[in-house]
């Protein structure tokens, strides 16, 4: 009802006042509709404590009192609002038990996107039926997608979206595989890499198995004699192994064997050709040339049986043990056969002499120099360690790990990594496995050489960055034993 008040008059008992019965009257009227309101018509149903910050009326079951809202009767309606937090508190939705944080996209139903009450993964379903219903690829940058029609995945990337390969997908799906190649592969055929096309091509395999597939092989290419040389001209041409004078030959199974069949003639041969001395020279005419030793001044010779004796008839002369030697600066010149040479050690270098051994040792105590390190003089410190300017690694790995790299800014904690380069600049590889992993530097991985390279795969390389190489040029590492152990050198 409307609001009623009590009529006081304008002065006290001026009789304009409501009467007794009337004020009654409209009092009883308010507290009618007081209960009616806030109650069952018998008893107030509302009863405030002492509310705390915060709380609000609740119904209890028998009236509205004082209470925290922690649960909601019916769906929360948030219109144009959002539901956030205070002083970079977290919004915690925390279901019951086992129950399920539901995410609806809009209607009703089994909600398609929802975190698992049980394992608390995250469970979504994200598809569309058809490529022309997939969204825009440059405003969903990262995201995946699985388009029913096509039974792939996509992802969204760079404004364009790119399939997935899985186990549906044919090897001609990837990039670097041209199946088009010659009107597509045949039985038998094997993927052979042309450096051309920088890509995996059909092409016939080396070695045929079960008379398919594969393309017989020339058994030989060239083969020369001491006069003359054939080439294979065909898979099927034959090669004749004829016996010269007095030689014939025979084959059985696998085995050639080649025989003499006349005499060998005069078995007297010459037993010289042509002997030299420091003067004159002696040419064999006949099976029976003789040669003659002769002892010059203070030489005598002798033969007994089968052995010739030189021998020195006069006293030895005694000879200079050098004549000149030269340094860095200055140099000696012998005077007599009994001149001496000393060796003398300068600041923080010392030398000895024992026997015939000469020792040059070091006084002053260097540092402890790493791999690669060089000794630098400082005026504060003295000699100090400081890694060389041309970078250098060195290199351990297996085919788990893959090539690990220490030196150069690398700390042997990660298989490989990627070698950052720059132009200009001499970079020593040092492969410390060896011939077990031989480490080559490629255009790409399995492709040809890098030039410029020096050294061995097996041991120490260098290699010296060319000037004209473009920043990001790409090239890899690579084990030639077992292409997975791989990885990038980047020019920057």
């Amino acid at each position: 009802m409307a609001k009623q008040n009590l009529s006081i008059g304008n002065t006290a008992n001026d009789g304009l006042g409501d009467s007794l019965r009337d004020g009654a009257i409209k009092l009883n009227s308010v507290i009618d509709e007081i209960y009616t309101a806030l109650g069952n018509d018998t008893n107030l149903q509302v009863n405030v404590g002492t509310p705390a910050d915060g709380q609000v009326l609740r119904w209890n079951g028998s009236a509205f009192a004082e209470a925290h809202y922690d649960s909601l009767t019916a769906n929360l309606n948030v219109k144009t609002f959002q539901i956030t937090s205070e002083s970079n508190g977290d919004v915690v939705i925390q279901p019951n038990g086992t129950g399920k944080i539901k995410l609806w996209g809009g209607g009703t139903g089994d909600a398609l996107t929802y975190i698992d009450g049980t394992s608390g993964k995250l469970m979504y379903s994200n598809h569309v039926d058809a490529l022309t219903d997939l969204p825009d690829a440059a405003t969903h940058h990262g995201m995946f997608i699985h388009v029913h029609n096509e039974g792939h995945g996509y992802f969204a990337h760079s404004g364009a979206w790119t399939q997935l390969l899985d186990t549906g997908s044919s090897i001609g799906d990837m990039d670097d595989v041209d199946l088009t190649v010659g009107g597509g592969p045949s039985d038998g055929q094997v993927l052979k890499w042309s450096t051309a096309n920088s890509k995996w091509e059909p092409a016939n395999d080396l070695v045929g198995e079960g008379g398919t597939g594969g393309t017989t092989q020339n058994l030989f290419e060239t083969i020369n004699a001491d006069s003359g040389s054939t080439t294979a001209s065909a898979a099927t041409d034959t090669l004749t192994i004829a016996g010269g004078t007095n030689i014939q030959t025979s084959i059985t199974g696998d085995t050639v064997t080649i025989s003499m069949s006349g005499t060998l003639g005069d078995p007297d041969q010459n037993l010289f050709s042509v002997i030299g001395s420091d003067s004159g020279s002696k040419t064999a005419n006949s099976t029976a040339t003789t040669i003659n030793f002769v002892g010059g001044t203070g030489i005598s010779t002798a033969i007994n049986g089968d052995n010739l004796t030189i021998t020195n008839d006069s006293p030895n002369v005694v000879q200079e043990v050098y004549r000149t030697i030269s340094g860095d600066t200055g140099s000696t010149t012998a005077a007599l056969s009994t001149s001496t040479l000393s060796i003398v050690g300068d600041t923080g270098v010392s030398t000895t002499v024992t026997s015939n051994t000469v020792t040059i040792g070091v006084t002053g105590l260097l540092p402890t120099a790493n791999s690669n390190e060089v000794l630098i003089y400082d005026s504060n410190d003295g000699w100090v360690t400081q890694e060389s300017a041309g970078v250098g690694f060195d290199i351990v790995g297996n085919t788990v790990s893959g090539y690990v790299f220490t030196g150069g800014g690398y700390n042997n904690t990660s298989g490989n990594p990627t070698i950052y380069v720059y132009r200009g600049f001499t970079y020593r590889f040092n492969n410390l496995t060896g011939s077990g992993h031989p480490f080559a530097i490629r255009q790409s991985a399995g492709g040809s050489a890098v030039t410029g390279i020096a050294g061995s795969q097996d041991g120490i390389q260098y290699w010296t960055v060319p000037m004209t190489l473009s920043a990001g040029t790409t090239y890899v590492y690579q084990c030639t034993l077992h292409s997975g152990m791989v990885g990038n050198i980047v020019v920057v």
